[in-house]
């Protein structure tokens, strides 16, 4: 890479709202706890990428979506909850943890980072203005993703022999 200075005083990253619509979703990594300066209260942020569209544009698919789950809530602790039955991760994180498990432990942070990412999920998103008056997709529901319609990504472990 070669180090230069910018010719402008900005950087357009091409970010893209994705339109409202129905999308399997594949968890990214960066999965990230974050806590609030001023409130104190965490919230785990997780990414997604759309992999495939079901209802909507075909243009969303390759958009990034971007999810907070406030898990020092009961409104939160059930939508993690949720997210790991419907990605099948709920027996084993039980096994792990137990009935009782503080959400907001290093330990189940960093499980989650090493889990979530490749696994896939159905989801209802829109686009809402945020408090800036700027378009944001928000994801509205979340569905198991069906045996009968698996995802076309390939896996980390398919691409691993493959690609070396």
């Amino acid at each position: 890479m070669k180090l230069e200075k910018m010719k402008q005083d900005h950087m357009d990253l091409a970010f893209e709202v994705a339109d409202a619509g129905v999308s399997i979703l594949q968890f990214e990594e960066g999965v990230q706890k974050r806590t609030n300066e001023n409130s104190g209260k965490t919230t785990l942020q997780i990414p997604f990428v759309i992999d495939r569209v079901v209802d909507g544009p075909e243009e969303n698919r390759g958009k990034k979506l971007m999810h907070f789950v406030p898990i020092e809530t009961e409104y939160g602790e059930k939508q993690l909850g949720g997210l790991l039955t419907l990605t099948g991760l709920i027996d084993g994180f039980a096994q792990k943890f137990g009935e009782d498990v503080d959400v907001t432990s290093d330990q189940l942070i960093n499980l989650l980072k090493l889990k979530l990412p490749g696994k896939f999920i159905k989801a209802t998103h829109e686009v809402r203005k945020d408090q800036s008056g700027k378009d944001r997709a928000n994801i509205t529901r979340f569905e198991k993703v069906s045996n009968d319609s698996p995802p076309k990504t390939r896996t980390a472990k398919d691409s691993e022999n493959k690609d070396w």
